[in-house]
C-alpha cells in the first residue's frame, strides 16, 4: 500500500462519503482529523466513512474516531464507517457496539430498518462481522438460556419420576396377579376333595376379578 494517504469526498442530496485509502500512521493523524471533521455541517443526514483501504498504524485513530462520533451526533448526522477487511475488523473490535460499520453503503441502506432497530436494544449485524450483542444483551441472554435449560432439566427429571413410579406400579400388579394365580390354584387344591366326592365345584378360574382378592384373603387368614 502506498505511503501517500488519498482522500476523496462526494457530497449528494442527503449524504456525504469520505474515503480514506493509504498507511495512517501518527504523524499524519492532525491532518486526517482535520479532513474528516471538516466536511460536516448538519445538513447532511448521513456521514459515511469508507476506510476500506486505510491501514491504522497509531491506536489513537481509534479515540479520534470516538470524537467523530459525538462531533456528528451533535450536528443532528449518522456516522457511518465501512470496511470489510480483517486488519480494520480487528482495529475496532472493541467498539463495534458503538459504531455503525458496514461492508458498503448498500448494506447499510438495506439492514437500516430492521437491524437498525435492533441494534437500538443492544443487538448488531454486520454481513461482515456476524450477529454481535451488547454486553448487557449478552447477560440478559445467558440468563434466559440458563433459565431454558434448568426448565429442560426439571422437565426431563418430572418425567423420569413419573416414569419409575409407572414401573413400580406396573410391577406390583404383576406380583398380584402372580399371588392371584397361586391362590387360584390353592383354591383347587383346597375343593379337590369336595369334587371327589360328588360335589359339583366349578374350578375353571373364571371368576371376576373383583373376586380374586376375596378368595385370595380367604385363603391365606382361614
Amino acid at each position: 500500500m502506498s505511503e501517500k494517504i488519498d482522500f476523496a469526498m462526494e457530497i449528494s442530496k442527503n449524504e456525504t462519503l469520505i474515503e480514506l485509502k493509504g498507511l495512517l500512521r501518527e504523524e499524519h493523524l492532525p491532518a486526517v482529523r482535520k479532513l474528516l471533521f471538516s466536511p460536516i455541517d448538519g445538513l447532511n443526514k448521513i456521514y459515511f466513512v469508507d476506510i476500506e483501504q486505510a491501514k491504522f498504524r497509531d491506536k489513537n485513530y481509534l479515540n479520534m474516531f470516538l470524537d467523530l462520533l459525538n462531533f456528528v451526533k451533535g450536528k443532528g448526522t449518522e456516522l457511518v464507517i465501512i470496511f470489510h477487511n480483517e486488519e480494520c475488523r480487528d482495529f475496532f473490535s472493541q467498539f463495534f457496539h458503538v459504531f455503525k460499520i458496514y461492508d458498503s453503503r448498500d448494506s447499510y441502506r438495506k439492514d437500516s430498518g430492521f437491524w437498525e432497530k435492533l441494534k437500538a436494544t443492544g443487538i448488531s449485524y454486520q454481513r461482515s462481522t456476524g450477529l454481535r450483542l451488547a454486553p448487557g444483551i449478552t447477560i440478559v441472554f445467558l440468563f434466559l438460556f440458563a433459565g431454558w435449560i434448568l426448565t429442560l432439566f426439571s422437565i426431563i427429571s418430572s418425567q423420569d419420576k413419573d416414569i419409575r413410579e409407572r414401573e413400580k406400579s406396573l410391577k406390583e400388579l404383576q406380583i398380584n396377579y402372580m399371588r392371584s394365580i397361586q391362590a387360584l390354584e390353592q383354591l383347587k387344591n383346597s375343593v379337590a376333595p369336595l369334587k371327589s366326592m360328588g360335589f359339583d365345584i366349578d374350578t375353571s378360574g373364571n371368576l371376576p376379578l373383583g373376586a380374586i382378592s376375596d378368595w385370595q384373603e380367604f385363603l391365606l387368614n382361614p
